[in-house]
């Protein structure tokens, strides 16, 4: 009924292979489960999850799984096969066909995404379902350039869980890191029974902003650090303090090389530039803003409740509005001291030869020919 043609994935758990299906007459991705490597528990788990989810009803932007089969060595589940993989893997191709200087421009929308993935978790949220471990390796990508959420061993059919260290760490909320969130956070491991439960729908919004902002620039916003003692995100204290500042100086500042004076400089930076850029942020501006909502709205720390996929959806929706919207006289070096005002960036923070007056033109994108 099935042809394996090749591996596509292989992780810890499972490896998926690219398949031919004579009963779907179509190409699907098998997803292999040693039963050595799981339990019964999960994978009875992700099978009432996906059962759930590819209903009659299932969702364009969820990868369904079409088929189940079990045998006495493996778990063998039938799920939809994404022809353009996974956008980590995408982002790794446009990184190659640019460079620093002249980044690619890769032909498919960040607004198209952002859409796509607030649909597909808001319709597994209203099924009782949390993902637990959206990241950029499980957003597929279709030939259409619509994505699909998948990969959902990690979700949970419940708003509440005090499990933690689910899921992968440099995308996972804070709360979720063995400790409560507060000034000591992430130096020390509380026992499950005693540690508070959070709330499941609050870290996928923070795990979406997270993907977007890896999207946005091809880093993590930041990593985690781990010893035999400790577990915590490096400089995450620093983020905290400061959002705007923080995202400023590690992503934002090294990305504006146009403003350097000094050769050196120039190159240092260079370096640290992007080697790609969404068709539909056309200038450093519109990269400053999406990072802007997102802390606004998703990187949420202290109150996770405060954290809203709706808000995030209102504000970019609006942002992309007024941009199209924009006469020609709303300059570029306009939009630069909007930015200013909008982070509240002190000029004297700058670099010293850093020079505002240089703003004449995106920086960050290669003119299309």
């Amino acid at each position: 009924m099935y042809t394996k043609l090749r591996p596509i994935q292989s992780g810890t758990f499972s490896t998926v292979y690219k398949a031919w299906s004579t009963h779907h007459n179509r190409y699907v991705a098998l997803k292999i489960t040693p039963k050595y490597k799981t339990s019964e528990a999960n994978m009875k788990n992700e099978y009432d999850v996906m059962k759930k989810l590819s209903s009659y009803k299932s969702h364009p932007n969820i990868c369904s799984m079409l088929d189940f089969y079990t045998d006495d060595s493996y778990y063998v589940m039938v799920l939809e096969y994404c022809e353009c993989g996974d956008l980590y893997d995408f982002l790794d191709i446009a990184k190659s066909q640019g460079t620093p200087s002249s980044p690619s421009l890769i032909q498919i929308d960040m607004q198209r995404i952002i859409k796509q993935l607030c649909s597909a978790i808001s319709f597994a949220h209203s099924l009782g379902i949390a993902h637990r471990d959206i990241k950029p390796e499980n957003v597929l990508l279709t030939i259409n350039g619509d994505v699909k959420l998948a990969d959902w061993g990690h979700a949970i059919q419940s708003s509440k869980s005090n499990d933690f260290q689910i899921g992968t760490d440099n995308y996972r909320a804070p709360e979720t890191f063995s400790s409560p969130v507060d000034n000591s956070c992430y130096k020390k491991r509380l026992d499950k029974s005693s540690a508070p439960l959070y709330n499941t729908y609050k870290t996928d919004y923070w795990s979406l902003g997270a993907t977007i902002f890896y999207l946005t620039f091809g880093d993590c916003l930041f990593r985690v650090s781990k010893s035999k003692m400790t577990q915590h995100l490096k400089n995450f204290d620093e983020f905290e303090k400061n959002p705007f500042a923080f995202i400023y100086q590690k992503y934002v500042q090294p990305r504006l090389a146009c403003g350097y004076n000094d050769e050196g400089n120039l190159q240092e930076s260079l370096q640290q530039t992007r080697q790609f850029v969404w068709q539909d942020l056309p200038d450093v501006y519109d990269v400053f803003h999406l990072c802007k909502i997102m802390v606004d709205t998703l990187l949420r720390v202290s109150n996770a409740d405060e954290r809203s996929m709706e808000n995030f959806m209102n504000q970019v929706d609006s942002a992309w509005n007024k941009d199209s919207s924009m006469d020609s006289s709303f300059s570029y070096q306009s939009k630069i001291d909007l930015f200013w005002e909008q982070w509240s960036v002190n000029t004297e923070s700058a670099p010293v030869n850093f020079q505002f007056k240089n703003f004449e033109k995106p920086c960050l994108v290669q003119d299309s020919k």
